[in-house]
């Protein structure tokens, strides 16, 4: 019988796998076998052997294996549904596994806040207390001792016959006489006629004489005369304190209006102080005159009832 083109072959390639098949039959065979027994082993070596049946002995091997292809199923889904988000896109792993956070950053480290440092409170400043200054004295003008009213001499204390304050001139000439002892005042004040005559010191008029005088008594023998007062305010008689007004500066006998002025002294006590006979150098606010023609003439201020 002819064989046809290949047919030899195929039937060599037969023949040669019957050897093969028969060592994979027995290869299968084995592996019954032995997954048979490890139900058997692995109950033996759990303690779960014993006293059991063949048949309870079978059945609790299969269970086992059951148990743990079922487990390794769950596992395989557990990771297999971690794998991939709610979006269905696979989420990345770790190189140990693990998923990381869905930020990426590292969990926050609780940190340990220290408890706050007590600051110590500032010791207050003690506030300067504030002193009321002292009041400012101010300096008094100094009040001049009251005027001694009578003189070593016995004579008043006699002031300058103007207001406290004025300044008057003292002059004289040579047809006075005597020129030493009477003396004509003008007023460095201002105008020289009107200026008032107060009195040279306490007394009584004693009498009005011309040209246009006023003679006054102090006592103990002692006099003043004003003359060419242009009007006289007093009458015979009448007491005067120191510094009332008497009259006011005129020109009355005379070419220019000045105040004529003496002190006179009752040197015979007849009562009666005689000019130009007991008339003396004139003592005024304690400084006594006995002036010239030839001399310079002083101003003073009054201190009259000052």
């Amino acid at each position: 019988m002819r064989r046809k083109p290949g047919q030899h072959r195929a039937e060599r390639r037969r023949g040669q796998s019957g050897p093969f098949r028969r060592i994979a039959v027995t290869a299968g065979a084995a592996a019954l076998v032995v997954g048979a027994a490890s139900p058997w082993v692995a109950a033996y070596k759990a303690g779960r052997f014993g006293d059991a049946t063949a048949d309870g002995a079978t059945t609790l091997a299969a269970d086992s294996v059951g148990h743990q292809v079922t487990a390794s199923r769950e596992r395989e889904r557990d990771r297999a549904s971690r794998s991939y988000d709610r979006h269905g896109h696979k989420t990345p792993t770790s190189g140990d596994g693990r998923t990381p956070d869905a930020t990426g950053s590292p969990s926050p480290t609780a940190s340990r806040t220290a408890p706050p440092t007590a600051t110590a409170k500032p010791t207050p400043t003690p506030h300067a207390t504030k002193v009321a200054p002292k009041p400012t004295v101010t300096a008094k003008a100094k009040v001049p001792a009251p005027a001694k009213t009578v003189l070593a001499d016995g004579r008043p204390n006699f002031q300058l016959p103007v207001a406290c304050g004025t300044h008057l001139e003292f002059t004289t000439y040579a047809g006075h006489a005597p020129e030493d002892k009477k003396i004509d005042f003008f007023n460095e004040d201002g105008e020289t006629r009107g200026t008032v005559v107060r009195a040279s010191a306490a007394g009584v008029v004693s009498k009005l004489s011309d040209p246009g005088g006023v003679k006054l008594d102090h006592g103990n023998g002692w006099y003043t005369l004003y003359l060419h007062m242009e009007e006289r305010d007093v009458q015979p008689g009448q007491k005067v304190a120191l510094g009332q007004r008497i009259g006011l500066v005129g020109s009355v006998g005379t070419g220019i209006a000045h105040l004529h002025y003496e002190q006179i002294y009752d040197s015979n006590h007849d009562g009666w102080g005689a000019s130009p006979g007991e008339i003396t150098n004139p003592v005024i606010q304690g400084v006594k005159y006995a002036l010239h023609e030839s001399d310079h003439f002083p101003v003073v201020a009054s201190t009259n009832s000052c």
